[in-house]
């Protein structure tokens, strides 16, 4: 049978009342939030995640280089260069009396197989005769000049000037010394020189007063170096 219009008309009214409720229940969550805020969290989680991604190429890059630039390893400073000083152990000392007395040209002989530096002043103690050490007062001055850095080559020699007054042997405060005992600069060990008298054979003694020794410092000629 055909339909009427109007009853036609209404069913469509009904079929479009159906449709606006199922729509309405879409867009409500029941909680009377806004559906958009429901997909927050999503987001939050989502941004978490990001937060918690391993560390970029770049990032290793720069630790490499920090890493290169403090050594490497974190655990320190890299060491010190190696001293090119000489050392007690190195040396030799000899102890030329001139004529007139008082005063001696010293030299100081580098005798190792490596090249090393000295600068400053001598340091000086006597010997008696049985050995035993005495002590003798010792001032500086900068004659010919003040201390230079002096390189020497295995085998070179640097130069410089001692004086005392001498004294009579008979006297309480006169040292009589049969030896030298020489500290090379920045060194707290000695060596014996080579006390050697005006004709270059070795001294036997050596009347020094209470003033004790006047030394001048290292150089590397011996041009000038004598003092008194």
């Amino acid at each position: 049978m055909k339909q009427h219009p109007t009853t036609a008309a209404r069913a469509a009214a009904a079929a479009a009342a159906v449709l606006a409720l199922a729509l309405g229940a879409v867009g409500c969550n029941g909680d009377g939030t806004d559906p958009a805020a429901g997909t927050a969290p999503a987001q939050a989680t989502a941004a978490g995640t990001a937060g918690t991604a391993p560390e970029s190429p770049a990032g290793s890059v720069q630790a490499t280089a920090k890493a290169a630039t403090t050594g490497g390893t974190g655990t320190g400073p890299a060491p010190a260069a190696a001293t090119t000083r000489c050392h007690t152990a190195d040396l030799k000392a000899d102890v030329q009396v001139q004529e007139g007395g008082g005063r001696a040209l010293v030299m100081l002989t580098n005798t190792s197989g490596r090249t090393c530096t000295v600068k400053g002043y001598l340091g000086y103690g006597g010997l008696a005769a049985d050995n035993s050490r005495v002590d003798v007062a010792t001032s500086r001055v900068a004659k010919p000049g003040p201390p230079v850095t002096v390189t020497l080559k295995s085998g070179t020699t640097a130069f410089s000037g001692l004086s005392w007054s001498t004294c009579d042997k008979a006297d309480p405060t006169c040292a009589v010394l049969a030896g030298v005992v020489v500290t090379p600069p920045d060194e707290t060990t000695q060596l014996t020189a080579v006390l050697l008298g005006t004709d270059g054979k070795p001294a036997i003694q050596l009347p020094v007063s209470a003033a004790g020794f006047v030394v001048g410092t290292l150089q590397p000629s011996n041009q000038g170096v004598l003092l008194g």
